[in-house]
């Protein structure tokens, strides 16, 4: 879009700087047209400005945050000195993706994890080829803000510092917004409802995009930091305990998700759509945790927001009612999609 606005606005200068040079009658109708054309000019490239200047937001917090202390390492017993949480790493994804309850706490650790992620989490068997990955993205027109980038590491911890592990947890969050109060959700939610689906209010020009990518209720995505890029997106990562040490270890996905009151509290925002978060939502967050997990070189360790925050006062809710069923199925139609076809296996034994 900031492109469009420079490119639109050299265009009207350039047609102007010629249209100027035309003979135009006499001289006093010349003056007077050229003044008029000038200003008109003049009036489009301020509004092209101004428009490029609305999209592009400085969203760095202008407010001081104080820096805080922890008295935890949180419910999941995380060990600075191993930088991960506790147990192998289907414990672990069984302790991070713990969502509230219906009285707003911390619900338990999930029974029993969904075969595509059990298979999976916290190990390196069954990753899909960059190869088969790099062509899957270019059918899905995904080259320039994925697909190029497959050869290259994502963050690492410590403000990817070369001695610190690679990126470890795939951590998945909602916007809890927009809020419509004691309002219905509109029909229209999942599609074409600008005030929801819109990505252009998460664009920032100042480099603090809110997480790694945000996906709407349609599917599209947004990128505002590329894989390699650490970032930190929760209370738990930002705790002056760590000393920055964690800014890199998180990977952050915002699924775009509007709320509503429930009817208890004023400010109450505990209610989301039904479904919670839209089919394509959970198709597009599983080719993400693909594309991470490859680039990673093992399968990431799927965290909720609400369990990484859940001892820090203020903490978050978030993804509230998210279906792990359908975040696996989804991996595993993608991976499915990614695996050679019976005559290329065959050609490989030959």
């Amino acid at each position: 879009m900031g492109f469009g606005i420079v490119k639109l606005t050299a265009s009207l200068g350039d047609f102007a700087g010629r249209y100027l040079q035309r003979p135009l009658g006499s001289a006093a109708a010349s003056a007077g047209r050229r003044r008029r054309l000038l200003a008109a000019v003049v009036a489009a490239m301020a509004l092209s400005l101004s428009a490029q200047v609305a999209w592009s937001a400085q969203c760095k917090p202008h407010h001081f945050r104080a820096p805080y202390f922890i008295k935890t390492m949180g419910r999941c017993g995380f060990d600075q000195g191993t930088m991960s949480f506790h147990g192998d790493g289907v414990e672990q994804a069984r302790c991070l993706m713990r969502g509230m309850d219906e009285t707003r706490n911390l619900g338990p650790q999930m029974a029993m994890m969904p075969a595509p992620l059990a298979d999976r989490v916290g190990n390196e068997a069954g990753l899909p080829t960059r190869e088969a990955l790099s062509t899957y993205l270019s059918k899905l027109d995904l080259e320039w803000d994925f697909a190029q980038y497959l050869w290259l590491p994502v963050s690492r911890a410590n403000d990817n510092d070369p001695a610190a592990p690679m990126a470890r947890y795939f951590v998945i969050h909602d916007t809890s917004g927009p809020n419509f109060g004691h309002r219905a959700f509109p029909e229209e939610v999942d599609n074409g409802y600008a005030k929801i689906n819109s990505l252009n209010k998460f664009r920032c020009s100042d480099g603090w995009g809110k997480a790694h990518v945000v996906i709407n209720r349609s599917g599209d995505m947004l990128l505002n930091h590329e894989l390699e890029i650490p970032w930190r997106e929760t209370k738990f990562e930002q705790a002056a305990n760590f000393s920055g040490a964690l800014k890199g270890l998180f990977l952050h996905v915002e699924l775009i998700q509007p709320r509503r009151s429930s009817g208890h509290g004023r400010h109450n925002d505990a209610q989301s759509p039904n479904p919670a978060f839209t089919p394509a939502q959970y198709d597009r967050l599983a080719l993400l945790y693909v594309i991470a997990s490859v680039r990673s070189q093992h399968w990431l360790i799927p965290a909720y927001h609400a369990a990484l925050d859940a001892d820090i006062p203020n903490g978050h809710d978030d993804p509230l009612n998210f279906d792990p069923e359908s975040f696996a199925e989804s991996i595993e139609t993608v991976v499915k999609k990614l695996q050679p076809s019976d005559e290329m296996r065959a050609a490989n034994r030959q």
